[in-house]
């Protein structure tokens, strides 16, 4: 829809005016618009539809995964194997270059899939619209397509219906609405056909285009359809939302970006100074692709990505389903949890929990629902009880306290339905009227007395989260029977209150303490009244028991009056419940958290909570009780509906970046021995101790499975008593580059080095002399300088379990994949010198068998000197004795 409409706009007037003005605000008349009109509108506003055009979005989304930086990286590996094999033919290295291309195309269609999710949740909103709808065109009724729909129309609408766009009642009897899909508050709402004096969305005049009616028929003339529709605006957002660079996903891309940079200039800067001083243009061009591939970690973004498919899996066994692999570190690095209430914190079914009498005290339970129930209108049936959901509540209750539901409504002689306009219902069972509805509507036909006794007793249920429902009764007459309610609605007697609430659900206390304990806030948004949700939000342990701090708590209408600044300082001084709040309000608060720098996840179950859910770091929805819409938009699906399990997926994710940081330091460590001997080669006239193809070997082959083993490494305990890191922490820091290339690194190349010139002396060679790449000594000496880095990296590898300990203990051997990885280095090492087969691909040779037991002492070597490290920056870390 475009352009402004071709008749009067109804702002914020069309729910004031009385029900016969209505459709002329909207250049309408009460039996309809003629087919012409209708058509000219539809012409002018489009079809009332929530599809946009998307003409080839997919194509462009398509081409924008092969433009980022991580699959132009592995394109620039796959184009270095490609060139060095045309260099240097029969090195295989087109086949690793064909494996690079592979990987990037591999991670380029993960990220649209990613992208084209966003589609699938329009579809998802697009399905709570009718296809059909009955509509007065020219004063007769006939069933038109939902699409064809334009403000003016007057549709009728019955039980059971869906609304087809935003209306306004004109009338209608014992109306009532259910809005869970718009507020996620699932109350049965009364509509009426009179003037309201409130606002648009609060007006009990209005219907919501996606929401349905639950009791009643009547007309309505609509005045807003397709996208400007309250339903529509929640499928722009939703739509229109990008997401948020992930923790991860920006420390990944900067380390990348870092090590590229680095090893692109050195490239280029040591090409230019080996063509400057005279060594061969295909010497400087070995050397310049050396120095890239040894810089670039080709084989930690398969890594990464195998790390976090395997931490997805482990989360789905604890009952968190990941849509999207950078959500299963992100939950980790989390700092604020947005959630809604009703079916999040709470079970989304009304419960009563408590039976007062009218001074306060504890009523009797029996009598009290008794009398209630004959005031309900509830059946049984084989899967439990139908009705309205709080007569429902009632005949649960009773059945729960063993009363006789079917017995108790078989003596009701006479029903009162639901008035819509006076707010209650009423029956009669043997010589007994029974009225029960909202306080307001019955206080007016108790005496004086009763209303000053109960009025202190219904304001305490309400602070305390509770819907109120008076229950009233008194004796008839033989006379009476036979009478309408409004002759026998006086001199009654109040039996009592029913408080009823929507439960919390029982993990939930638990999991805000574990959130507490591990730095993570909690803030409550909600489309419930103040007073319930700051109750809700203390049973829940958002806020204190007895915190009734005014700050605490915000309205919709508050929050709309905040600027962003003014939010972030609410939030900083401890705001935690947000009430009355709508989808586009929701959306206000996620961006002030991440102006605050804050990592933020957002739970939810309603086609309301799409937009937040999409605009949060994490979108967590309820995999049970979630809509489709909800579980299309977020990246999380909790399959239990248990909030708790929320708290097991920050476990994971926390554990997930301490083993990425594991395996990060575990892989940087072999670049040291891979880019020392490209220095040597440029600076000496000496041969290269490795060649390209070993070092992709290294990168792309043996290091993957110990990598893939760090992480598995189980959680730290103390993982949960830490608060969430920095948003802006990196993987690369100073400490991480010092350790892998200015200590683990040199030990690496220093022994490595070193065998491969005991073989070249043993062999004859002297300084200065030249030897062919297939000369059989340089072969065995290259072999061996590989060899033993594979076998170093199985003591990096133990070194990296732990930060101060030895790593040697019964968890690595539980790990079996750390297990397998020892025993592929061994392998490889072994295979590299002395399997024919594996030689001829990698261009090594055998060596004598003292060279090699030589080499097997460098996983003890590098082991001890990196324990010694350890022991040496622990004292350092601990305080002198006696300091406070």
């Amino acid at each position: 829809m475009s352009g402004d409409a071709p008749f009067p706009a109804p702002g914020s007037q069309i729910q004031n005016v009385a029900p016969e003005e209505a459709a002329a605000l909207l250049g309408s008349r009460p039996e309809g618009l003629d087919a012409a009109e209708a058509a000219a509108r539809r012409a002018e506003v489009g079809p009332n539809t929530l599809e946009a055009p998307k003409g080839l979005w997919w194509l462009r989304s398509l081409a924008r995964q092969f433009t980022n930086f991580f699959t132009l990286l592995l394109i620039l590996a796959a184009a270095i194997c490609f060139v060095g094999e045309a260099v240097q033919p029969g090195e295989n290295m087109d086949v690793l270059g064909y494996a690079l291309f592979g990987v990037s195309l591999l991670n380029a269609l993960f990220s649209f899939v990613q992208e084209f999710r966003a589609e699938k949740a329009m579809e998802e909103i697009a399905k709570f619209l009718p296809r059909d709808v009955r509509v007065l065109r020219g004063g007769t009724e006939s069933s038109v397509p939902a699409e064809d729909l334009v403000p003016g129309d007057v549709v009728a609408l019955r039980e059971g219906d869906r609304i087809p766009a935003d209306a306004r009642l004109v009338a209608g009897a014992d109306v009532v609405v259910n809005n869970a899909p718009l507020t996620g508050e699932s109350l049965p709402l009364p509509r009426t056909p009179t003037a309201s004096d409130a606002t648009l969305l609060e007006a009990d005049n209005i219907l919501f285009a996606g929401c349905s009616v639950q009791r009643g028929s009547g007309r309505a003339v609509v005045f807003a359809t397709g996208f400007r529709s309250q339903f529509g605006r929640i499928a722009l957002l939703s739509r229109d939302i990008r997401r948020t660079v992930s923790p991860l996903e920006h420390s990944t891309a900067q380390m990348v970006r870092v090590l590229s940079l680095i090893a692109v200039g050195l490239g280029a800067t040591f090409f230019a100074y080996g063509v400057a001083t005279g060594a061969s243009l295909w010497v400087s061009l070995v050397f310049m692709m050396g120095i890239i591939v040894a810089n670039v970690p080709e084989g930690l973004l398969p890594t990464f990505t195998l790390s976090l498919a395997m931490g997805s899996l482990r989360m789905a066994r604890r009952n968190v389903l990941v849509k999207s692999l950078n959500a299963v570190e992100a939950l980790g690095a989390v700092h604020v949890i947005c959630t809604d209430k009703t079916g999040t914190l709470t079970a989304n079914r009304l419960t009563v929990t408590r039976l007062a009498g009218a001074d306060g005290g504890e009523a009797e339970a029996g009598p009290l629902l008794a009398a209630a129930l004959a005031a309900s209108d509830v059946a049984a049936g084989d899967g439990g009880f139908s009705g309205d959901p709080l007569d429902v509540a009632i005949a649960e209750r009773l059945a729960a306290d063993g009363g006789d539901v079917a017995a108790l409504r078989a003596a009701v002689a006479r029903d009162f339905a639901f008035d819509v306009e006076k707010r209650r219902s009423a029956g009669i069972t043997g010589a007994r009227f029974v009225v029960k509805g909202a306080w307001e509507s019955l206080a007016p036909l108790l005496s004086a007395g009763d209303r000053a006794a109960a009025e202190a007793t219904v304001h305490d249920l309400a602070r305390r989260g509770h819907r109120v429902i008076a229950v009233a009764a008194r004796d008839l007459a033989a006379a009476e029977a036979g009478m309408d309610q409004d002759a026998l609605e006086h001199d009654l007697t109040l039996l009592g209150f029913l408080g009823l609430e929507d439960p919390i659900r029982p993990e939930v206390p638990g999991a805000a303490a574990q959130c507490r304990a591990a730095g993570i806030a909690m803030v409550m948004i909600t489309g419930d009244h103040p007073d319930t949700a700051a109750a809700i939000a203390r049973r829940a342990g958002i806020l204190d028991e007895g915190d009734d701090r005014a700050d605490r708590v915000i309205t919709g209408d508050e929050l709309d009056r905040l600027r962003e600044g003014e939010l972030v300082a609410a939030l900083q001084a401890g705001a935690a419940v947000f009430a009355r709040a709508t989808p586009e309000q929701k959306m206000k608060i996620v961006a002030a958290l991440h102006q605050m720098d804050k990592v933020v996840a957002v739970t939810g179950d309603g086609v309301n909570d799409a937009p937040a859910l999409k605009a949060a770091d994490v979108g967590v929805a309820m995999g049970r009780t979630g809509t489709d819409v909800a579980r299309e938009a977020a990246q999380v699906i909790l399959l239990d509906d248990n909030f708790a399990s929320i708290v097991a997926g920050i476990e994971e994710g926390r554990t997930i970046f301490a083993n990425i940081r594991k395996f990060t330091n575990y892989v940087l460590v072999s670049n040291g021995p891979e880019i020392i001997p490209y220095l040597l080669y440029i600076l000496f006239p000496v041969p290269l101790a490795l060649t390209v193809i070993q070092i992709l070997a290294i990168d792309l082959g043996t290091d993957i499975i110990p990598s893939m083993s760090l992480g598995q490494e189980k959680p730290d305990p103390e993982v949960m008593r830490q608060p969430p890191r920095d948003r802006h922490q990196g993987l690369l820091t100073a400490g991480l580059i010092a350790h892998s290339y200015g200590f683990l690194g040199l030990i690496e190349a220093a022994f490595s080095l070193s065998l491969f010139f005991w073989v070249l002396h043993g062999g004859g060679w002297h300084w200065g002399d030249a030897l062919a790449t297939d000369d059989p000594l340089y072969r065995s000496a290259t072999g061996i300088a590989l060899s033993s880095i594979l076998l170093m990296q199985i003591g990096n590898l133990f070194g990296r379990r732990s930060r101060f300990g030895t790593g040697i203990d019964r968890g690595a051997f539980a790990n079996p994949l750390l297990v397998a990885g020892v025993l592929f280095e061994l392998a490889a090492s072994w295979a590299i010198l002395y399997v024919p087969a594996v030689g001829f691909v990698l261009g090594t040779g055998p060596v004598p068998m003292p060279v090699y037991g030589a080499a097997l002492l460098g996983p003890l070597l590098i082991f001890a000197l990196d324990y010694g490290r350890k022991v040496a920056a622990r004292r350092l870390s601990q305080p002198p004795a006696g300091a406070p």
